[in-house]
């Protein structure tokens, strides 16, 4: 899956060097920036998000997308200094969500089941 390989070679297990950081993204004329809300480094939740990302499904640029995601979110592996995935979430109004990851210009799709389980994890 294009996700998995561009973002990184995802590895089983996580330690406690782990950690999901959520945040809200903010555009203007300076361009992109994210306001950290929290970390969540609970190990069942990283490896929750994990098993969740190896499931979507990749879709071309959708026409009626919001201008900005409600959401970002990227999972950090801090000893090594890398991000294992990042991704900005724009939920849908029929409760799924479109994932976008910048760096490689793609686009994700989540079924509504897959959403709420995403939201559980981002809300903890």
């Amino acid at each position: 899956m294009a996700l998995i390989l561009a973002l990184s070679v995802v590895f089983s297990g996580c330690s406690a060097s782990e950690l999901i950081q959520v945040g809200t993204p903010s555009f203007n004329e300076k361009g992109k920036s994210i306001s950290f809300d929290k970390e969540i480094k609970d190990s069942e939740s990283i490896e929750a998000l994990r098993a969740l990302i190896k499931k979507v499904r990749e879709v071309e640029e959708p026409k009626d997308l919001d201008d900005e995601p409600e959401t970002f979110f990227s999972l950090v592996r801090q000893q090594e200094g890398i991000a294992e995935m990042w991704l900005y979430v724009y939920y849908q109004d029929d409760g799924s969500s479109i994932l976008y990851n910048d760096g490689v210009n793609g686009y994700y799709a989540l079924s509504k089941e897959q959403t709420n389980e995403l939201r559980r994890i981002l809300e903890q």
